[in-house]
């Protein structure tokens, strides 16, 4: 077992997990601003929120390799300051290509930093305590978005639109000069180089069952997130007080769940719990689906699936995310990356391509959301049952 992860520790790695959402959202309401300013359509700021994405994928690959090579604090470290110099040439742009072109690179800096978190979470703790920090970290990722647009609409409503990337770059600099007193400096991969591909790590399959868990689950999500403007605006017609207020409910029941799976930890395997999640949110989508085929104009019972489903995220994505992890040693880096990467593109593509087929009915998003959710289902159920078998047997289950 290795050391003991600190509370300072902790904090950090929530820190930089929580950097990708507040870059995300805190900046949505400045979008038809910044657009005025520029004197381009809105559509062409907005399309920057589908390059933070692609760019996180990028740098995600990047970051997971190097820093199993060079070791978790610098490669931490040179993510955290790419990422606030492109924050602060944000603030300072004057044209949209300077703009896409900061954004791109501060998603990629973004991308390098955050991949170290999971690797170094496998890096301090093995099993059911790395898996109530994954529920920890996880936690702080899913409540920020909800506290981004707030805060960017309050810099706004007192200074303008470049003071939320210099709020960005003020958070990212802080960060890194605490990442390098705080981060074990010992952590290089157990101090083994790693001979471990993107393509071995694919293919290991006791643990490959784990990541597509995780990259349908985080479709879920994202699927949800890139429509459900659409579902609740559009469909039902409701004001936006009412859009914030069962967006809240999604963040309630999603804290209500990780602390319960942190709870359940106690007395239950991360392998276990991450398939009663999973059952749990394909409950939500055989609801949505119920909905729009018997009570399609039923908000509530619509509702009350979206809510089920996203709820259940807290308890899939920490579950997974250290299922997948514990197979992998000094390849953690590796690895993380891998699972970042495709979490990013295929969420991205699977809700761009909901969001294209989504006309006059919800029926592209809720089969879309209960697929994913099956996918996930039916991947842990075989992962389950393969360690199982593997481990009755004796085969070696782990990257050492």
């Amino acid at each position: 077992m290795q050391q003991s992860i600190s509370k300072s520790l902790i904090l950090l790695l929530a820190a930089v997990y929580a950097m990708t959402p507040y870059a995300i959202d805190s900046y949505l309401p400045a979008i038809p601003i910044i657009a005025t300013d520029f004197n381009v359509d809105t559509s062409m700021i907005a399309i920057t929120v589908s390059m933070y994405i692609l760019g996180m994928a990028i740098g995600q690959l990047i970051g997971g390799p190097l820093s199993d090579r060079l070791g978790r604090q610098p490669v931490m470290t040179l993510g955290l300051l790419i990422f606030g110099v492109c924050s602060l040439m944000l603030a300072l742009v004057e044209s949209l290509e300077a703009f896409w072109f900061w954004r791109s690179l501060q998603a990629i800096g973004g991308g390098i930093a955050v991949v170290v978190v999971p690797a170094t979470i496998r890096d301090n703790a093995e099993g059911k305590e790395a898996a109530k920090l994954f529920s920890l970290v996880m936690l702080i990722m899913m409540i920020a978005p909800s506290i981004a647009p707030a805060i960017g609409t309050f810099i706004m409503m007192n200074s303008s639109w470049h003071w939320i990337f210099n709020s960005s770059a003020v958070l990212a600099i802080v960060v890194a000069i605490s990442a390098f007193f705080i981060m074990p400096k010992q952590v290089k991969a157990a101090g083994v180089k790693s001979n471990a591909s993107f393509k071995s790590v694919l293919k290991f399959a006791p643990a490959r069952g784990y990541l597509v868990a995780q990259v349908f689950s985080y479709a879920v999500i994202i699927t949800f997130i890139t429509n459900a403007p659409f579902a609740y605006l559009v469909k039902f017609g409701i004001s936006e007080t009412l859009f914030s207020g069962l967006f809240i409910a999604n963040v309630v029941g999603v804290v209500i769940i990780n602390r319960l799976n942190t709870f359940w930890l106690n007395r239950f395997d991360a392998e276990q719990l991450l398939l009663a999640f999973l059952g749990l949110k394909v409950i939500g989508g055989l609801i949505l689906v119920i909905s729009v085929l018997i009570m399609p104009h039923n908000l509530w019972l619509t509702a009350s699936g979206f809510v089920i489903c996203m709820a259940a995220t807290g308890g899939t994505m920490s579950n997974a995310s250290v299922s997948f992890l514990k197979h992998f040693g000094k390849s953690a880096g590796t690895a993380s990356a891998l699972m970042g990467a495709m979490q990013f593109f295929f969420g991205a593509m699977i809700s761009g391509i909901t969001a294209l087929m989504l006309k006059d009915s919800l029926w592209p998003m809720v089969l879309v959301m209960l697929g994913c959710s099956l996918i996930a289902l039916i991947a842990t159920f075989k992962a389950n049952n393969l360690n199982k078998n593997t481990s009755e047997i004796g085969t070696k289950q782990c990257f050492s």
